[in-house]
């Protein structure tokens, strides 16, 4: 039998066991707080066809690139390429134009400023996005964060409140809508149930495509 090392486990008050397998080909798991180890062994036996499928697919895939914040370099922002340009302008500010302007004198500091504009697209891109779903849905959020999550692009807590990665803001916008529904969605239905997946293709009937395509294409955001 597969021995599948396991990189992380993440306890939280989520109900169900859940196991994950990550762009970089580990394998986290996500179980209640008071879950056995011996439940998440036997978990990992049941799926070990699923796991060693997934890893193989995770390692065929290109990595992860790593960025060297040079000019000209290209970083994605609502799935549109925009190169790195480095100005001589003064006011310390960072704006996107046909390109991705960074004024000269935050160089030094670019890797923690870029995060920071990000951050700040990504609040107000995803909230307004959220706030439109909401509208048309009626599920209404208990609070909307933006986190620094590396694993998950969404989440939505025992409470109804939903986080979302910043990371997210540099996929298409009909991949944003995609994960913002799949988090409303679980305001009223927590777990991953027939029942769930019916709700979320009633208000995203296409949402298989865009679920695809970020399976396929999450190692293009992982910055």
């Amino acid at each position: 039998m597969d021995d599948f090392p396991i990189d992380r486990i993440v306890r939280s008050r989520r109900r169900t066991i859940a196991l994950v397998i990550t762009p970089d080909a580990r394998l986290i798991v996500r179980a209640p707080h008071r879950v056995p180890a011996a439940m998440i062994d036997e978990m990992i036996r049941e799926k070990s066809g699923w796991i060693r499928k997934k890893l193989a697919e995770m390692r065929e895939r290109p990595q992860v690139t790593v960025h060297h914040y040079e000019e000209g370099e290209i970083f994605l922002f609502l799935g549109r390429s925009y190169p790195l340009h480095f100005t001589g302008d003064g006011r310390g500010m960072i704006e996107r134009t046909d390109r991705l302007c960074v004024c000269q004198t935050l160089r030094h500091d670019i890797r923690r400023r870029l995060k920071v504009w990000y951050v700040e697209e990504a609040r107000k891109e995803i909230h307004a996005r959220c706030m439109w779903f909401s509208l048309t849905t009626g599920y209404v959020p208990a609070s909307i964060r933006i986190t620094d999550a590396r694993e998950r692009w969404g989440s939505c807590t025992h409470k109804g409140g939903l986080n979302f990665s910043w990371r997210l803001v540099q996929a298409p916008l009909e991949i944003v809508d995609y994960v913002i529904v799949h988090e409303l969605v679980h305001i009223r239905q927590h777990d991953h149930s027939k029942k769930f997946w019916a709700k979320v293709k009633e208000v995203m009937p296409d949402y298989e495509r865009r679920r695809k395509w970020l399976r396929e294409n999450e190692r293009l955001l992982r910055i």
